[in-house]
């Protein structure tokens, strides 16, 4: 379902904006949404680049054997939650997936 959001910009993105609707063939309102869709994107991925670099970090910042005592708690954690012997891959679209799978 569509919304409609009004915004201001000045005349000269306007201008820009009306000729890249015009060079693509499509609507002022379809080249926002997607303009808006990479934005959003672009963010998240950059929010999850962060937390994964902060994370990267503080477990850098542990000892070996804090390391491995970590990694036997995540994987103890995780064999609680899976079937043994079944192949599987977990992954993350963002790091707010991971700290939510995390915190199960």
């Amino acid at each position: 379902m569509a919304t409609i959001l009004s915004v201001s910009v000045p005349a000269e993105l306007r201008a820009a904006l009306d000729a890249e609707a015009k060079r693509q063939r499509r609507s002022r309102s379809f080249v926002v949404s997607e303009a808006i869709r990479a934005y959003v994107a672009g963010r998240e991925r950059e929010a999850f680049t962060a937390g994964r670099d902060q994370t990267l970090r503080e477990a850098l910042a542990l000892s070996p054997a804090e390391r491995l005592r970590e990694a036997e708690e995540l994987w103890q954690e995780f064999a609680r939650t899976h079937e043994p012997g079944k192949p599987w891959t977990v992954s993350f679209d963002t790091f707010a997936e991971y700290e939510q799978w995390r915190s199960r």
